[in-house]
């Protein structure tokens, strides 16, 4: 019974940012959240701005993260996590991303490009999802 679990690896650009066996993986699916658990049938998914909780055999806290996008893939008892931008979620700083947001909408104001302006929006929504997900954590 002890040998039953989720290999899991969280890959960034920069780092590998977590390595370890799991019980349960909570990741923020395209369609919604899932968890992946020991015996997860076969699955490739995109995930979603969101928050991703890992929880670990040999931590005794669940560890959490924000990733901006990405994908899994669960394979026998294997579950690659693949994302363009993470951040433990005990690391955003929610008052410095409102003074970022309000500096982006600033911008946002003054900005006629429309492709400009739809880059701005895009990252107003990363930042307010990071911020949403800081909260459900301390919250």
């Amino acid at each position: 019974m002890s040998e039953e679990f989720l290999k899991t690896q969280i890959i960034s650009p920069d780092n590998q940012v977590y390595d370890g066996n799991t019980e349960m993986v909570v990741l923020p699916g395209d369609e919604g959240d899932f968890a992946a658990m020991y015996e997860h049938a076969p699955i490739i998914t995109f995930l979603r701005p969101g928050k991703v909780e890992v929880f670990s055999k040999e931590e005794k806290e669940n560890i959490s993260f924000f990733v901006a996008g990405g994908f899994v893939k669960i394979q026998n008892n294997n579950c690659l996590v693949m994302v363009d931008y993470i951040r433990n979620t005990s690391d955003i700083d929610v008052k410095e991303n409102e003074k970022k947001i309000s500096e982006l909408l600033s911008k946002l104001e003054k900005t006629e490009d429309q492709i400009a302006r739809d880059n701005l929006i895009m990252d107003i929504d990363l930042i307010r999802s990071e911020n949403q997900a800081s909260e459900k954590v301390k919250g």
